[in-house]
């Protein structure tokens, strides 16, 4: 009797284990591409096995996990299933890293590793799309990792200016990038800044390092949030050199140029701060219909301006007028008629 109870508890462990293993091929992971996934759990323990083969020339591109896993006779007997039905998987689709027109793939380990980070994590392993295989790239897992390492971090793909961004917060008042280009399965590391707010301020002060010229260069200049001002008037200049910003904050007029590049920073500040308000005097005026906004910095006097038909800034610059007129204009200049500034005089 005792043999028969202990060959059923052997035969109900065996029926176990079996039913804790899942094999699952899925078609619609990846566009022209087919995953195989399989995923034990054992005494605790969980492994996972990934294939991943070309349609059309049924290859192998990427095999990841337990090899252990990926006996032939658990592939066939493998179900086919949406990609969102399988819980839990480790696998997906990151993006195109390295901007080559071929998604790349991000997969997690399954153990869980507490390294120190704020909070524990499963280690990732990025694989690059190229012709005829996924590569893994240390390079790239490393920034992924690291970025997940830290309080607040984050990976960002910038397609548009073809990099990739890493993040920390250091606090609500600090954060700090990192940005890098990429090429095949290594990254670079092309600029790094610090941005530090100022409750008092309007202005985020931004310090670091760009690489230009085979050389790294020192940065430090202001940024804004835009969508956090309170706008008063606002341009595109046509000659697509930036951006114009009018704003108050409190009792003080504020003007900056934000730059149209991939930093969108701030190149002109008037006034660069709250302390210099009492320094950097506006004069308003309403000719007809149209309305002027003075300001001189230094030799260079600034004239933004806003007429039924046209808005822009004109800068003179010893004697000589540059005029940038403006596109995709927001709010008016009409409203510092009827709204006081400590930095703004009504002519």
């Amino acid at each position: 009797m005792k043999i028969k109870l202990c060959f059923v508890l052997f035969l109900f462990a065996e029926i176990y284990n079996v039913s804790a293993q899942k094999a699952y091929i899925v078609n619609d992971f990846l566009k022209d591409y087919t995953l195989y996934f399989v995923k034990q759990t054992k005494d605790s323990e969980t492994k996972e096995y990934y294939k991943l083969t070309e349609n059309q020339t049924k290859k192998t591109v990427l095999e990841y996990g337990s090899i252990e896993l990926s006996k032939s006779e658990t592939l066939k007997t493998a179900k086919i299933t949406a990609f969102k039905s399988i819980p839990e998987s480790n696998i997906r689709v990151l993006g195109d890293v390295n901007f080559d027109g071929r998604k790349d793939i991000v997969i997690h380990e399954t153990e869980i590793n507490d390294d120190g980070c704020y909070t524990a994590q499963a280690t990732a392993h990025v694989f690059i799309n190229t012709p005829g295989n996924f590569l893994s790239s240390p390079s790239i897992s490393r920034l992924y990792n690291d970025a997940y390492c830290v309080r607040g971090g984050s990976f960002e793909i910038d397609s548009k200016n073809k990099r990739v961004i890493t993040s920390s917060s250091g606090g609500a008042a600090l954060h700090v990038y990192s940005y890098y280009s990429i090429s095949g399965i290594e990254a670079k590391e092309i600029a790094a800044f610090e941005e530090r707010a100022d409750a008092f301020s309007p202005f985020i002060t931004i310090t670091g390092k760009k690489w230009k010229d085979n050389n790294w260069v020192s940065v430090t200049t202001l940024s804004v949030y835009e969508p956090g001002l309170n706008k008063v008037f606002s341009f595109d200049t046509k000659n697509g050199k930036g951006r114009v910003l009018l704003f108050k904050a409190k009792d003080i007029l504020y003007y900056a140029f934000q730059q149209n590049d991939e930093y969108k920073f701030i190149s002109f500040a008037y006034p660069s701060s709250p302390e210099k308000a009492d320094k950097s005097t506006f004069k308003f005026r309403k000719k007809n219909t149209a309305y002027e906004l003075e300001f001189n910095s230094g030799p260079i006097k600034y004239i933004a301006y806003e007429t039924p038909t046209k808005t822009g800034i004109k800068i003179y610059v010893n004697g000589k007028l540059s005029d940038w007129q403006g596109t995709a204009k927001t709010g008016t200049l009409a409203a510092l008629a009827n709204t006081d500034f400590k930095n703004v005089i009504k002519e």
